[in-house]
């Protein structure tokens, strides 16, 4: 037995930039929750918009939240982020599907207010959503409501599923970048660990047998 202090010369375990893999959902399960969504009130009709626009454009959290009526380009399927991480203006394409949802949250659900913004608490007092949680908790329970199993995220997770299906069906990494809004492609490249049909291809063949 000794008294001095061991943990001093344990060696520390290093921890890689981009070592880990990004959370992400099976596509066909973040459709079959948008599909199980039902909007015959007020605050479906947003849910099912919200969720479409973060699977399909790779919103932030807070770029949704800021998105105003303004930012819409509806003839051109466009929005106009202004309110980025980078703190420089993007544009992302408005696909059909969740243009048509959008569309019908604006004409059918949203309040009537001055204020420019898209998306509205429809619980008292109705208000912006303006806080990321409340973003994060709709995307868990619409998922949760679906029968996926959730360990942690939310609003997050249907970012990290859209840019692993584009990796996966063998987009760019620069029209990947671009549409997520990364500075620096290595931050996208953490997406190319779990293309494992692209992976098997650049492999090299394993010495004495096949691989």
């Amino acid at each position: 037995m000794t008294a001095q202090e061991l943990a001093q010369f344990v060696p520390r375990t290093p921890c890689w930039r981009q070592a880990h893999l990004p959370p992400r959902l099976a596509w066909q399960d973040v459709r079959g929750a948008i599909a199980a969504i039902e909007t015959t009130t007020p605050s479906g009709m947003r849910d099912r918009a919200i969720m479409l626009l973060l699977a399909t454009t790779g919103l932030r959290n807070r770029e949704l939240r800021q998105l105003e009526l303004g930012d819409i380009r509806w003839r051109a399927g466009e929005l106009v982020l202004r309110h980025t991480k980078g703190h420089r203006d993007r544009v992302v394409p408005l696909l059909e599907e969740a243009g048509e949802a959008l569309a019908e949250y604006v004409l059918q659900a949203r309040p009537q207010t001055t204020d420019r913004r898209v998306f509205y608490s429809h619980v008292p007092p109705v208000r912006p959503l303006s806080n990321s949680g409340t973003v994060s908790r709709i995307v868990r329970t619409r998922l949760q409501r679906a029968g996926i199993p959730l360990q942690r995220g939310g609003a997050h997770l249907l970012r990290h599923s859209l840019a692993t299906r584009l990796v996966e069906q063998r987009r760019p990494i620069k029209e990947v970048a671009d549409l997520l809004g990364h500075q620096h492609i290595d931050t996208t490249s953490v997406y190319i660990k779990v293309a494992v049909s692209q992976l098997s291809d650049v492999a090299l063949p394993f010495p004495g047998g096949v691989l």
